[in-house]
């Protein structure tokens, strides 16, 4: 009796190991395929850069939206984060009460993003147009503490 059960631990054991070994190429594809999308956008080196990427980000959010591409938003939602993320550390030249502008725009920026991939996420369109007026109105803020940015 005793080996019988240690026999069936066996096997589930190796039924178990069998399945992960299995299915790791395609999680590691999946991971690669992730990779490879944000790697695609290229970092900016420079604040008018980010703000361009901004811009064009922005643009295709905005189109998602509307199109109601909702499973699409999530992947751009989190490159506008990721370079908005980066944006005050390009942005040393600018005077101390806009760059702290800035960082509190994009913080904020960076939780009305995600509240918008969530909601894109559950179908919500009504959520992600709401979340995209937030996105709109921050966006503006950051805009309006570049001189040469149009948004």
């Amino acid at each position: 009796m005793k080996t019988q059960k240690h026999k069936s631990h066996l096997a589930l054991a190796l039924v178990a190991g069998a399945s992960l070994f299995l299915a790791s190429p395609i999680v590691r594809a999946a991971d690669a395929k992730m990779d490879k999308e944000h790697a695609d956008m290229a970092k900016p080196a420079t604040s008018a850069a980010a703000l361009e990427q901004v811009h064009s980000l922005h643009a295709k959010l905005v189109a998602q939206v509307r199109g109601k591409e909702l499973k699409s938003v999530h992947e751009t939602a989190e490159q506008l984060t990721e370079v908005l993320n980066a944006l005050p550390a390009l942005s040393k030249d600018l005077p101390a009460d806009k760059l702290k502008r800035v960082d509190g725009a994009v913080k904020n920026l960076a939780k009305a993003l995600d509240a918008m991939h969530d909601a894109a996420d559950e179908g919500n369109q009504a959520g992600t147009e709401k979340q995209l007026g937030t996105v709109e109105s921050l966006l503006k803020i950051v805009s309006a503490q570049y001189p040469m940015a149009k948004m």
